[in-house]
This record gives structure tokens, sequence and C-alpha cells, in this order.
């Protein structure tokens, strides 16, 4: 009886250093990933810092106006450009082309859906 103990208790002991590894390899690789995670995150965070300093110096208002003057061809601004509000013409009201071409081919009316025609209550059969 005391051999069935012994080995009884052997046993829970091995099955508790089998867990405890265990335990322990899982919480060392969850902290290896976790520490793979924040570097790449920090690797994330530079590259966003390298972009928005990239995007910074190309909208450089110097760089910028060389680029407008070199393809834009803008013209010095003269206060004949400058017109009152009431000056400004009135807009004609938003015409929709497709609606107008669907009214003259008659397709914007709504159409009916066909009712549906029950029989006597009789359902045709298998043909035979």
């Amino acid at each position: 009886m005391i051999k069935l103990l012994h080995v009884i208790a052997i046993g829970a002991l091995v099955s508790s250093a089998v867990y405890a590894y265990s335990i322990k390899y899982e919480t060392t690789l969850a902290n290896e990933q976790l520490q793979k995670m924040r570097a790449k995150t920090q690797r994330e965070r530079d590259a966003i810092a390298v972009l928005k300093a990239e995007w910074q110096f190309l909208n450089r208002p110097d760089r910028v106006q060389t680029l407008s003057e070199r393809h834009l061809d803008l013209q010095a601004f003269t206060a004949m450009q400058v017109v009152k509000a009431s000056e400004i013409p009135n807009r004609g009201p938003k015409v929709d082309a497709i609606g107008r071409k669907l009214e003259d081919l008659g397709l914007s009316v709504p159409t009916e859906t066909p009712k549906s025609t029950k029989q006597s209550g009789t359902t045709p059969g298998p043909m035979r």
C-alpha cells in the first residue's frame, strides 16, 4: 500500500513539474512575442515619423512656390478680378439629364407589379 502511495506521489510530483515547465515555457514564448510586437510597433512609428518629415519637406512654401511658377503659369492678382457677391450670376437649376431622358422615353412613370392570380386552390401535379 505504501509503495502505491509512493508511486502516486512521484507521479503527482512529475506531472506538477511538467505542468510548471509548460507554463514557464508558454510565458517565455508570450513575452518574446510581446517584445517582437513592441519592436515592430516602434519601427512603424519611426517609419511614420520619417514619412511625416518627408511630407513636411516636400510641402515647404518656397518649393511649392517654385513648382507653381514652373508648371501652373499663374498670372499676378489684379483688382479687376474682385467682384461683389451681387455681381455673380445665379446658377440655373440643377438638371438631371438621365432623368429627363427617362421621362422622354416614358420610363419614369412607376409601373404596377402583376397581381398573383390564385386558382381554385389546386396546384398543378406532376405530368404523366
